[in-house]
């Protein structure tokens, strides 16, 4: 399961955050997850806030997932997409060669 792995990370990352500026509690833990990630927003929640979080600094802490867009260039065309076509390409030319820009990543944006 990557939503495991990527909460196991993003909490790494809060840590260490945490740890530079002196926190001691963490009330509220933000992520910006891309869409093209292949992670899931609810499965990504869930492992935080029930299997990450409990008996840590961020055991109550409200988790905020926001939605980062695709954005992808068409090899092809060089058209920019923010959506994918039903069957899996451009939908400009149909090409499925497709270089993506952003909203493929997982990133810890901030906590308080």
């Amino acid at each position: 399961m990557h939503e495991i792995t990527a909460a196991k990370r993003l909490f790494g990352e809060a840590l260490e955050m945490a740890f530079r500026f002196n926190i001691d509690r963490i009330t509220r833990f933000k992520v910006k997850l891309g869409v093209a990630s292949g992670i899931d927003k609810e499965i990504l929640r869930d492992a935080l806030v029930e299997h990450i979080f409990p008996e840590t600094i961020a055991e109550d802490a409200e988790v905020e997932v926001v939605l980062e867009p695709l954005i992808a260039k068409c090899a092809k065309c060089r058209e920019e997409i923010t959506h994918v076509a039903a069957s899996g390409g451009c939908p400009a030319c149909g090409s499925k060669d497709l270089d993506i820009i952003g909203g493929a990543s997982v990133i810890l944006e901030e906590i308080e």
